[in-house]
């Protein structure tokens, strides 16, 4: 029996030849079988690639009704692309996943039952399977973050996260890299809204490769995350 909700899933991408392929194609597989969502969307954001992503996409959707392609002709970075996502999605739950396979959308079915008692269900990684610097990177961003701005949560940039549509604010942010969702959760936090944070599992990269641990995303990322700061003292000191 079909719950009546319905979801739209938003896959950020920047050269990912060889997997955004099989990742949509799983996720729309999955979607077809399940019976939990009424309705539902795919909306990739290719965020200027230079190799065959945009290309892959374009034939994907031709068979694929509930794909949508968003492009954008110079890279934005993560954050850019899951604004330009958010605000295009139509359904009352959004879904974030990357789109490097190393998330699987089957990971939702462990989320769907704190659907009716939270407004964000977020993934953590309890075995992230990343070189050690990257494991490391990201528990000193996690550790951070939640110094920065009492938040408590194991693991802020984990790729899988789902919202409710509401608590989805995109006014304002104006952010490049992962400090994205740090900004998300201080604006559901001030709002009051419930964040349920569970185990998802991650899986190896096998093609491809990372762009997040790069020295220039890791800066740009630090910025965000100390300008964030201080936007948010300076109009608690007015």
């Amino acid at each position: 029996m079909k719950s009546g909700l319905s979801i739209s899933i938003i896959l950020p991408v920047y050269n990912e030849e060889d997997n955004i392929k099989k990742t949509v194609e799983n996720s729309i597989d999955f979607l077809k079988a399940q019976d939990f969502f009424l309705e539902y969307e795919i909306i990739a954001i290719d965020d200027g690639s230079t190799d065959q992503t945009l290309c892959i996409l374009n034939e994907l959707v031709k068979s694929n009704e509930c794909l949508k392609i968003i492009t954008h002709s110079t890279n934005l970075g993560y954050g850019g692309a899951l604004v330009s996502g958010g605000r295009e999605a139509r359904f009352s739950w959004v879904l974030i996943m990357d789109a490097d396979g190393q998330f699987k959308i089957e990971s939702i079915e462990g989320m769907s039952d704190c659907i009716p008692k939270y407004d964000i269900i977020t993934g953590y990684r309890y075995e992230r399977a990343d070189s050690f610097y990257r494991v490391i990177l990201g528990r000193t961003y996690t550790f951070l973050a939640c110094l920065l701005f009492g938040l408590r949560l194991k693991d802020i940039n984990c790729g899988f996260k789902l919202f409710r549509k509401e608590v989805l604010d995109f006014n304002g942010i104006n952010c490049r890299a992962g400090v994205f969702y740090t900004d998300v959760f201080l604006r559901a936090k001030s709002r009051g809204c419930c964040i349920k944070e569970v185990p998802v599992e991650h899986f190896s990269r096998t093609r491809g490769s990372q762009t997040g641990a790069s020295l220039k995303v890791i800066c740009e990322a630090i910025m965000d995350l100390f300008r964030l700061s201080f936007s948010k003292n300076k109009r608690r000191s007015r």
